[in-house]
């Protein structure tokens, strides 16, 4: 592309040579000239046509043109007619430099597309960079930006100046690193949930421990050696999988206590009703009893009973598991001084009714 100029000035020079020059017996060494140069500029043209990405309709035209003016200028040489091969050099000039013209425009343009704007980059890197230094001051971190904005303002001066191919490699450069940061960033991220994980999971384990110490008294015997493995578990963590795990288990399980101790609580509540329930009907038939030796007898015997059946309820409470579960016990123990209660309750409405 370069050296075509050169043989357009040749063709300037020489034809202001011919326009002035007299016919002399050295007319056909100068055609041979013409020929050379006429050839040399077609070569050089298809080179740059070849090279081209795109090629229009007209350039084709021209640079064909040219090699049948080129083609006629060899032939009007060789029949010896100067004039018209002179002609034909011209012509043949005229058509090749309409054809470089166009592959020079082709050209920049073809240059233009292989160079990508990397403006949009540029900004979405600045960008990226600032939210990395935002989690960055989150995480109280010392990484230094220093380098990667050197590179973005080398970037950018790049970007200005035009040195598109020198970018690249900046750009490049600029990637490499936010990925190392991001990744850095990341670890460190990770790091800073495993140590929160622990911590919390440290503060859970009390809660364990409470949960053990709550099934054993209601008889959960299994539920305390899940409870004991899960304990382990939780202190061995150094995932916060590990530990999100074992707190889920450690949910279901509490779960599984509170409903155990609700049902005991609805039974010890059941006879706590019935027992407040005989202590009023009691205190209404003392009131109706006054001056009925024998019915009071009877009324502080059932009033003695019933004290006895709260104390009873109370130990309750904290027996072991085998006697809080054993229907049996209850039923020979609380649930017959029950029974005593309400029979002897009936004999003093018996009593109350005869005096009256």
């Amino acid at each position: 592309m370069n050296k075509i100029p050169i043989f357009f000035l040749l063709f300037l020079v020489i034809s202001m040579g011919f326009v002035t020059m007299p016919n002399v017996a050295h007319a056909d060494s100068q055609l041979d000239i013409l020929i050379k140069i006429a050839l040399n500029t077609k070569d050089h043209i298809k080179a740059d046509i070849d090279k081209a990405i795109d090629v229009t309709k007209e350039t084709r035209e021209q640079f064909d043109e040219g090699v049948i003016e080129t083609d006629l200028l060899i032939k009007t040489t060789e029949e010896g007619d100067a004039v018209s091969a002179r002609q034909h050099f011209i012509n043949a000039m005229v058509s090749f430099k309409k054809a470089s013209i166009s592959t020079e425009i082709m050209s920049d343009e073809s240059q233009n597309g292989l160079i990508p704007d990397r403006s949009q980059t540029i900004k979405k890197y600045e960008t990226n960079i600032k939210k990395l230094k935002v989690i960055s001051d989150k995480l109280k971190t010392n990484i230094d930006f220093e380098k990667i904005d050197q590179l973005l303002d080398l970037a950018k001066t790049n970007y200005t100046q035009g040195n598109f191919v020198q970018n690249e490699q900046v750009l490049s450069d600029i990637a490499a690193d936010g990925r190392e940061i991001h990744k850095l960033l990341y670890e460190i991220s990770e790091q800073n949930k495993i140590h929160r994980a622990q911590h919390f999971a440290k503060k859970h384990v009390e809660r364990i421990d409470n949960l053990i110490l709550e099934a054993k008294e209601i008889g959960l015997h299994e539920t305390v050696n899940e409870l004991k493995e899960s304990r382990v578990q939780l202190l061995q963590a150094n995932s916060t999988q590990i530990i999100k795990q074992q707190f889920k288990i450690t949910v279901i399980y509490m779960q599984k206590i509170d409903h155990a101790k609700e049902i005991q609580q609805n039974k010890f509540l059941k006879y706590k009703t019935i027992i407040d329930s005989l202590e009023n009907n009691a205190k209404t038939l003392s009131d109706d009893a006054e001056g009925n030796s024998a019915a009071g007898y009877f009324l502080d015997k059932a009033f003695n009973l019933i004290e006895d059946v709260r104390d009873d309820l109370k130990d309750l409470e904290y027996a072991p598991p085998s006697l809080r579960d054993d229907s049996k016990y209850i039923d020979l123990t609380i649930g017959n001084k029950i029974q005593s209660i309400k029979e002897i309750l009936t004999k003093v409405e018996k009593l109350i009714y005869i005096s009256s």
